[in-house]
């Protein structure tokens, strides 16, 4: 697909601010208007936000984040990236943490004809939702 350069190099670039613990760098990679979605707390709206949010992470203690990528798709406009993560917490009152889950990203070009990342929502394994697997 012509725009997974694109996409992979704005993930490098996330990682690298994350690890980093640089929010305004990470927070770069989201649109302007571009909605988080992460769970037990409601939608972060708008790159300043998510910024905030991020800080607030590093501040808990985020260290760093892997990604898997298992599907990727979309058009000229409008791309998706689903897959499984693994974030890593070295909380400075705790031991280090890490929780895994799975991710999804909707990314949309802007003004200038960049990806930016539109909508995220990630979630942990687990919970109610493999409960509700087991059936």
């Amino acid at each position: 697909m012509p725009f997974d350069d694109e996409l992979g190099r704005m993930r490098a670039a996330f990682l690298a601010a994350l690890a980093a613990g640089d929010a305004s760098a990470a927070a770069a990679v989201y649109a302007k208007d571009a909605r988080l979605l992460p769970p037990g707390a409601g939608p972060m709206c708008g790159r300043a936000a998510i910024e905030a949010f991020w800080r607030a992470g590093f501040q808990a203690g985020v260290a760093g984040l892997s990604l898997q990528v298992s599907e990727l798709g979309g058009g000229e406009r409008l791309a998706y990236e689903v897959g499984h993560y693994e974030l890593r917490l070295r909380p400075a009152d705790a031991s280090p943490v890490s929780e895994t889950g799975n991710y999804l990203y909707v990314h949309a070009r802007d003004e200038n004809g960049s990806w930016r990342r539109a909508v995220e929502m990630f979630g942990p394994v687990g919970g109610i939702a493999t409960l509700l697997q087991r059936g």
